[in-house]
């Protein structure tokens, strides 16, 4: 009579052996932790199927739109230009409430 075992190493680095059966399935050792699946089922406000990350990228470069996080170093550079903009001289502070005032007030 024929036996079937199986070798594996346990949580402690140890060969371990079991006796199976015919009908014995091999899981697979190390299943991958994630996965694309998250994106199934995934729609757009318009009702646009963006299931899988080619579809997600296709709608999103058809439609000229990028992720927040590429804009991270946009925002940065932006805050600090509006911050010297803000310490500017008085005279450009007056300058500048002067034009504003009078964008404002046209008829």
């Amino acid at each position: 009579m024929r036996r079937r075992y199986v070798y594996r190493l346990n949580a402690m680095d140890e060969v371990e052996s079991f006796e199976v059966t015919s009908d014995y399935q091999a899981t697979p050792e190390r299943a991958p932790l994630f996965t694309d699946r998250f994106m199934e089922g995934h729609t757009t406000a318009d009702g646009v199927d963006i299931g899988s990350r080619n579809k997600r990228r296709e709608y999103m470069n058809s439609r000229g739109l990028v992720e927040a996080q590429d804009c991270e170093g946009m925002w940065q550079k932006a805050a600090r230009e509006r911050e010297q903009r803000s310490r500017g001289s008085p005279e450009q502070v007056r300058e500048a409430i002067a034009r504003a005032y009078y964008q404002h007030r046209k008829p």
